[in-house]
């Protein structure tokens, strides 16, 4: 037979609302508390304003030529676009940049009005100004120092901290443990309070009180605007600090960029003096060879052959030319210290070479960026240390590769120009001398000129100092004090002052390791509770007047009339009630199960099957030494009717006690007589109840459930142990337990978990 049984809707609400019900003194409590400490933050916290602005990072453009590219972006200029909005988005949030605005406005000195809790900072209308003429200790201790005006020449310093108090002058130098100070009065704003005061820290400690209020995020990711913000207590002040982070930033940019830009001229400049020496020599070499040859013109005749000539040898020039620019790259790379940027617009004809020396200059102008946040040792210098020497090795075989290609090239050259000296050996070596001679300076005068034009290229890109990055809005303050926010302070407190009595009266459950309401049983077994047994005093456990409208009483009513709607009313059923250890209740609510059963006009069996301890016969007054089950068990030809005895509980209700105690109880239950016995006792009443031995102990009961129609296991409020409710689980799923329910016994119903209580306990009284 099967049954089914609903459990109750929304018990943890239930429970909720019981423990508000029960323990509303601590929930008000608590509210009163947390909501009293929200208004006292409300009221007495540091207000701050948002300051907030924005800039605009955009792509530098795509130009070939540095000094153009320098002229109008910087060094970003040569960078991919999202590596450019990420490293500047990274120079904005850097802690370098906020330093240098910390240094440039002081602000590891803050004036006050008033000191302590009741202080406010001020700013502009701060009638003198702080400042620090000497640091005498490497790292600054926070100090305050209140300043009580004595006049409007004097003052009277206070600081408990250095043992300080007393009275000095509007300028006077003030000689303090941790530094010299002054105290300067500012023109034109009059001292209007008693009380002022200064709080001097640490310029890493105020770098690390700005950056935590500070940040800089991009709006969108499709767009390269950056939205900046920032937290003050003063909003003037806090509008001057966002506004000068921001122009230091893009004034960085410009000198970064000048920077990089002073590395070509110095090139550049080096250059030109090497070739205006090479080109004095050859000036000089080839005027004395005119005038010791007395040579003032050509011969008309060798026009043609001399035309031919010069043609060959501008194009030896041109080899030459490259030649000269690849051998002083050359030098300069080998050296692997040398950080300097190389112009990528020295013509070289080479698309190859090209490449690699405009991802070697990108790669040095990407460790500049990266070294104003990180430092030499950092990893992301190193990576980039890394490739830079790839791509110098690189470029140097390139250049080997590119020499070797120009040196096959003048070899070709060289062998065309022997061939048109052997025709023209007739012409005087005069002629020849003077070719040479011309050749070699044509050759250096045109790569003076060349660097020159770029010496004055870079050098108007230096004074383009314009950045490209601009700022599009100004910072600008609330208001309003945007924290703290009220209402949500407010909201917070309300709901942390539930949730903590909440939480108390919670981890009591979890500190007990005993049973103390019903959601600790459903929590671990989906086994229904079909019955709720309320608490009886010590006096009256073992029994109870049945006829009376106790809460016990009315929950054992209720409790048989569920086990009628579960069970099957048109045969006779057998009921078997055990628990895990002794002292749970099952001998309790077997006697008066019986009884409420009997004084419905049932006829009732109770049969005592817990042969190793009996207590049901003790409870009842029945002697058990006498005729029992162990005596029918053992021996022979005992008639049932003998062993059925009346009980002093109803004249409906009847007992067969255990009777004699024995040793192998177990092997007294598997005998095939138990089998017969119920069988035949089904015929004389219409409910058996069962008190067997408790299962968490030995297996008597599991050896008998299988001849019963309910199991009934009785757990105790406060007593059975939260472990032993996986005893139940183990009997339904391993021992397969069908028609398995539950009976809580002793609940307090007035201070514990149980729902679904009452049993018209009052009801026509």
């Amino acid at each position: 037979m099967k049954t089914y049984l609903n459990k109750e809707n929304n018990p943890q609400i239930n429970k909720f609302l019981l423990q508000f019900k029960t323990y509303w003194y601590l929930f008000v409590i608590s509210l009163f508390i947390f909501l009293s400490l929200a208004y006292l933050y409300n009221n007495y916290a540091t207000q701050q304003y948002l300051i907030s602005s924005s800039i605009l990072l955009q792509q530098q453009p795509n130009n070939p030529d540095v000094s153009s590219a320098y002229a109008n972006g910087g060094v970003s200029s040569v960078l991919n676009i999202n590596e450019i909005i990420k490293n500047e988005g990274d120079v904005l949030r850097s802690r370098n940049l906020i330093k240098e605005i910390v240094q440039k406005l002081h602000l590891n000195i803050k004036v006050f009005s008033n000191s302590g809790f009741l202080g406010s900072e001020i700013y502009e209308e701060a009638p003198f100004e702080v400042k620090i003429i000497r640091n005498k200790v490497d790292s600054l201790k926070k100090r305050e120092y209140i300043i009580k005006k004595i006049n409007n020449h004097t003052f009277h310093l206070v600081n408990s901290d250095e043992n300080v108090s007393k009275d000095f002058s509007f300028g006077e130098r003030i000689n303090l443990p941790q530094y010299d100070l002054t105290i300067e009065k500012r023109p034109g704003i009059p001292i209007l309070q008693q009380e002022y005061s200064t709080q001097i820290v640490s310029e890493d400690d105020a770098i690390s009180d700005l950056t935590k209020n500070y940040d800089a995020e991009f709006t969108d990711k499709g767009t390269t605007t950056v939205a900046i913000t920032l937290y003050y207590p003063n909003s003037k002040r806090g509008e001057v600090i966002l506004q000068s982070l921001m122009e230091q930033y893009l004034k960085d940019n410009i000198n970064q960029k000048k920077s990089a830009i002073d590395s070509t001229i110095n090139f550049i400049n080096n250059r030109l003096g090497v070739v205006a020496g090479e080109l004095d020599n050859v000036e000089k070499k080839y005027q004395n060879y005119r005038t010791d040859n007395d040579i003032t013109d050509i011969a008309e005749q060798s026009k043609v052959l001399v035309g031919t000539a010069t043609e060959n040898s501008n194009k030896y020039q041109q080899q030459q030319i490259q030649l000269s620019i690849i051998k002083d790259l050359k030098a300069r790379l080998d050296d692997p210290e040398n950080k300097q940027v190389i112009p990528s617009s020295l013509n070289i004809q080479n698309a190859s070479f090209a490449a690699s020396l405009a991802q070697y200059n990108n790669l040095l102008n990407e460790r500049i960026k990266q070294r104003l946040s990180y430092t030499e040792t950092n990893p992301v210098i190193e990576n980039i240390d890394e490739q830079i020497q790839v791509v110098r090795r690189n470029l140097l075989e390139s250049i080997d590769s590119y020499k070797n290609e120009m040196d096959l090239n003048s070899s070709g050259i060289n062998e065309q120009t022997n061939v048109l000296s052997d025709n023209i050996k007739k012409v005087p070596g005069k002629q020849r001398a003077i070719i040479d001679f011309s050749r070699q300076q044509e050759l250096k005068q045109q790569l003076y000129v060349y660097l020159l034009q770029k010496r004055e290229e870079t050098s108007m890109a230096k004074a383009a100092n314009m950045p490209y990055s601009r700022i599009i809005d100004g910072a600008k303050s609330s208001k309003q004090p945007a924290k703290p926010i009220r209402p949500l302070i407010y909201l917070m407190s309300f709901f942390t002052g539930l949730i903590i009595p909440f939480g108390i009266v919670n981890s009591k459950d979890f500190l007990r390791s005993k049973i103390s309401s019903e959601g600790d049983i459903e929590n671990q077994t989906d086994v229904v509770i079909i019955g709720k047994i309320g608490h009886q005093s010590g006096s009256h456990r073992s029994g109870t007047d049945l006829l009376s409208r106790t809460q016990v009483n009315e929950s054992i009513r209720t409790l048989r009339t569920k086990l009628r709607n579960l069970l099957d009313n048109g045969q006779s059923n057998v009921i078997m009630i055990t628990s895990s250890v002794n002292g749970e209740g099952k001998t309790f609510l077997t006697r008066n199960l019986g009884s409420t059963f009997a004084m419905a006009g049932k006829k009732v069996l109770l049969i005592e099957l817990d042969l190793r301890k009996p207590k049901l016969s003790n409870v009842l007054g029945v002697d058990n030494t006498e005729l029992g089950f162990s005596n029918y068990i053992l021996e022979d030809n005992i008639d049932i009717d003998s062993l059925i005895k009346p009980s002093p509980l109803n004249e409906n209700c009847y007992i067969i006690t255990s009777g004699p105690i024995v040793a192998n109880a177990s092997e007294l239950l598997l005998s095939d007589k138990l089998a017969h016995l119920i069988k035949e006792l089904r015929k004389r009443f219409e409910y058996i109840i069962i008190d067997s031995s408790p299962v968490g102990l030995v297996s008597d009961a599991l050896i008998i459930q299988k001849h019963v129609d309910m199991t009934i296991f009785v757990c105790r409020h406060n007593y059975t142990n939260k472990t032993q409710i996986e005893t139940i689980n183990e009997i339904k799923e391993k021992d397969n337990v069908e028609n398995l329910y539950l009976v809580i016994n002793d609940v307090n119903f007035s201070n514990s978990g149980y729902f679904g209580y009452g049993y018209g306990i009052g009801y026509g009284n």
